[in-house]
């Protein structure tokens, strides 16, 4: 009875605390104009950076001596980067002031340079550089898809969401229907190759979908994102699987309950954007 009980709690906090993030951000996206949609995704890169160093310092432990400049200075300054790219993109301040925000990646080596005296400074430079490549440079190609000529179209990231949440509902569904071979034990047994395919499947019919109901971009740049959504979806997801699991830990944080840390949340997301961007840099 009790074990009912608490499973039933779990499922009801998860379905409640889900809901009011699907609708914060969809609510963002759809209402908050440019201005909105750059400070919430300003607001996923600072939740994402602080958890990805919180995870270094356990994984890395000669990280945590001068974790606290990393997940202070570092943190905000990285995110400072996507804020100004943001308002950049919209035409809301000059280009000369993101390129001047660059010089924050640099700060990492005066630091390290002045108060590191061990050999392993580099170590640590080579983890700040990582937060940068893994979270930072995704989130600044958002935008680049999000605007256009300082006009926002928030359908296509909020299409791109649709996707990656389709393909880890079916995934999820199909695996527990018709799971019997392991995609990638080592790092996630739960998952299957049949659920795989079921997540790419649906993801190509939500795909067909989002393009009737949404022609920012054609039917076969929908089925393309599409496609590439659902599989470099799933890659990110063992991608954060694997650091997690280096670090022993369940959960990247505690950002939302029942569900986890925001990389938990947008693992998938800032994976699949740099992809995403090159296929309509290069082909549309």
């Amino acid at each position: 009875m009790d074990v009912g009980f608490f499973i039933l709690a779990n499922m009801v906090q998860r379905i409640i605390w889900g809901s009011v993030f699907g609708v914060v951000l969809i609510g963002t996206l759809l209402f908050g104009k440019v201005l909105g949609f750059t400070i919430l995704i300003t607001a996923i890169a600072f939740l994402c950076l602080t958890e990805f160093v919180t995870l270094m310092g356990i994984i890395v432990p000669e990280f945590k001596v001068h974790q606290s400049f990393y997940a202070s200075y570092g943190v905000v300054s990285l995110s400072a980067m996507v804020l100004l790219w943001g308002l950049t993109a919209a035409g809301l301040v000059f280009e000369k002031f993101f390129w001047g925000s660059v010089v924050f990646i640099y700060s990492a080596f005066f630091y390290e340079l002045l108060f590191n005296k061990k050999e392993r400074s580099f170590i640590h430079i080579a983890l700040f550089a990582l937060a940068a490549l893994y979270i930072v440079l995704p989130l600044l190609f958002v935008f680049n898809i999000a605007i256009s000529h300082h006009v926002y179209s928030p359908h296509k990231i909020l299409g791109i969401f649709i996707l990656i949440w389709t393909c880890d509902t079916m995934q999820y569904f199909s695996g527990k229907l018709l799971g019997r071979t392991k995609l990638y034990e080592a790092v996630s047994p739960n998952k299957t190759m049949e659920g795989a395919f079921g997540g790419v499947v649906f993801t190509l019919v939500a795909g067909y979908i989002l393009a009737q109901v949404w022609p920012d971009f054609t039917l076969q740049q929908w089925l393309v994102i599409a496609g590439i959504t659902a599989v470099m979806g799933i890659a990110g997801d063992l991608v954060e699987s694997v650091l997690k699991r280096q670090a022993a830990v369940k959960d990247s944080g505690q950002f939302l309950p029942g569900h986890g840390g925001a990389l938990d949340r947008f693992d998938s997301f800032i994976f699949v954007i740099p992809f995403i961007a090159l296929y309509l840099l290069v082909f549309c």
